[in-house]
């Protein structure tokens, strides 16, 4: 469960950016998560909520992730599409294979709420 480290390393990541901005509490903290990005998004949920409450500046913060689609653009046709479909996958108008991965990777703190 590699979530745990991610929740980790993203503990690290908000005490830094609230000791940076002075702050005495972090309230709500939005991430942005790739469909691709191989993180369960439940289990880092999880993972957070159960190490929060060792850092104080984290106990009662909330976490809420918003799930990025995974879309390509075909790089025969130039068609932008959303898919589900994380094996291999064409491009609905030509059938191409050849397709550039335009989001679904992303893993970031998108926003963060803090009382100062």
């Amino acid at each position: 469960m590699h979530e745990v480290s991610i929740a980790l390393g993203m503990i690290d990541e908000l005490t830094r950016l609230a000791r940076e901005n002075n702050a005495k509490k972090i309230t709500n903290v939005k991430l942005r998560i790739g469909k691709l990005s191989g993180i369960v998004t439940d289990s880092l949920i999880f993972a957070f909520d159960a190490i929060k409450p060792e850092f104080p500046i984290l106990a009662s913060a909330l976490i809420s992730i918003e799930e990025v689609p995974l879309v390509y653009e075909c790089r025969k046709c130039g068609k932008a599409f959303e898919t589900d479909n994380l094996s291999f996958t064409s491009c609905p108008v030509c059938e191409s294979y050849s397709l550039k991965l335009v989001s679904g990777e992303e893993q970031y703190i998108e926003n963060l709420e803090v009382e100062t």
